[in-house]
């Protein structure tokens, strides 16, 4: 009893890390002036004479099919018999996330499971907890995802792009929501992408080569 308590208690965990939902025209989120000042100046200047352009748009299928994104890994997460999450991570350089600060990063999931706001909040939380981040690193962004996020039901396909310091998320392709920070993205793909995951052979596959 108590092996399949800790096995439902993992999947109840993993399942929940990633859904963005929110009402369409949401404005633009904001977290406060401290987390921006974590950026050098150096990037930033790297960034601003970056020639790349935004890619910003309301469809993401018109966006991936006009704009060229290489795939760097996809992973298949299951438990047992259950099937929870397909997850690819593609860039527009081809290199590992965040190598700077223009790149454009973006990050699916098809969800084959339900789960509630709730849980994927405090499964987020739990998260950025088992990787001993600060938390002064990730409190700001928590109201903005009770705004932006919802339940989520089997099927769906969420996405987030991130590029010069926005993230854009996505619901079936549509976009529903952004959020406006230079560590936002980088921070909640830790969950992923980082040494400490949980997951490490979810990371492995994510990245592929680029380990």
């Amino acid at each position: 009893m108590l092996v399949n308590v800790n096995l439902m208690s993992t999947l109840t965990l993993l399942i929940g890390l990633f859904s963005f939902n929110a009402l369409a025209n949401n404005p633009i989120e904001s977290v406060t002036p401290s987390e921006v000042a974590v950026v050098s100046d150096e990037g930033l200047m790297k960034c601003q004479a970056s020639e790349q352009v935004s890619i910003i748009a309301n469809d993401l299928t018109k966006l991936t099919t006009e704009q060229h994104f290489t795939l760097l890994g996809k992973a298949k997460f299951s438990v047992l018999f259950w099937d929870i999450y397909e997850s690819s991570l593609f860039t527009t350089d081809g290199q590992r996330p965040f190598s700077n600060l223009c790149q454009h990063a973006l990050f699916e999931i098809h969800y084959l499971r339900d789960i509630s706001k709730k849980e994927l909040i405090d499964n987020t939380v739990s998260q950025w907890q088992h990787l001993s981040l600060n938390e002064n690193e990730y409190l700001a962004f928590l109201p903005l995802l009770e705004k932006i996020w919802r339940d989520i039901n089997a099927g769906d396909r969420l996405s987030m792009l991130s590029q010069k310091g926005i993230s854009v998320f996505y619901l079936n392709r549509q976009k529903i929501g952004e959020i406006e920070s230079l560590t936002f993205a980088k921070t909640f793909l830790r969950i992923w992408l980082d040494e400490n995951t949980s997951e490490p052979k979810l990371r492995q596959q994510l990245l592929g080569n680029n380990i």
